[in-house]
């Protein structure tokens, strides 16, 4: 393992509450003549080859697949659609007033290379008040994490993890500075017996965007993703 770098103390890509997503164009009030109806806003029929698929609009969660998206601003919009085993859909979805566009993704299955293992992450992890920095180890038997100051350390062998998954979630500022851009990120997150952990992967520094956050944190989840996925049971035909 290679010494790290000393991190920036301000992250672009902050401590996370991962888990708390909002939902998007779901309006909980039933139907009335007597409502006013929006003449600027479109809807968005969206329906995968795939069942229950992850849908975020603009970066929002906005329910799974089959689900039809209502009171969406006329305009361009992005489409994202997520399910572990397979490749992200992201799509520009043109919203006329008044008009419902119609998507149907086709998800591809995940053919991510492995790479040489074990290979070592950069990650801060989420607590339950804050977070730490440090890095994760992912071998082909575990996940072995070991914070900066070597105060927070566990293992956690693979075949044993009950789920493995990302989350999208907002991402505060940490200081005067706060940060600028989206403030979303893409979590990656697995769940022990007893136990959820959270982490947001990055490059060089934890002042590294949120864009390429993302992209490292996408990284880690593909590779414990498919190492995790060979451990399971297929299921058995009733």
């Amino acid at each position: 393992m290679s010494k790290q770098n000393k991190l920036a103390p301000v992250c672009s890509a902050a401590a996370m509450i991962f888990f708390v997503c909002f939902s998007y164009g779901n309006d909980p009030r039933p139907a009335s003549a007597a409502t006013p109806q929006d003449n600027s806003t479109g809807s968005i029929r969206v329906k995968s080859d795939a069942t229950a698929v992850q849908v975020f609009l603009d970066d929002k969660e906005a329910g799974a697949t089959p689900v039809i998206l209502k009171d969406i601003p006329a305009g361009v919009h992005r489409l994202m659609l997520i399910k572990e085993g397979y490749e992200d859909h992201i799509e520009q979805v043109q919203v006329v007033a008044q008009k419902a566009a119609s998507v149907f993704a086709v998800m591809k299955r995940l053919t991510a290379k492995l790479p040489d293992l074990p290979v070592d992450f950069k990650v801060m992890h989420q607590h339950r008040l804050g977070y730490c920095v440090g890095v994760i180890t992912v071998s082909s038997e575990a996940l072995d994490y070991k914070s900066e100051k070597a105060d927070d350390v566990f293992h956690l062998p693979i075949k044993e993890l009950k789920s493995v998954s990302r989350s999208w979630g907002p991402v505060p500022g940490v200081g005067p500075s706060g940060i600028n851009g989206p403030t979303d990120a893409m979590a990656f997150r697995v769940e022990a017996p007893g136990r959820a952990y959270g982490f947001l992967a990055f490059k060089d520094s934890t002042a590294d965007p949120v864009s390429v956050a993302s992209v490292k944190t996408k990284e880690l989840f593909q590779v414990v993703y498919a190492l995790w996925s060979t451990t399971l049971k297929p299921k058995e035909n009733k």
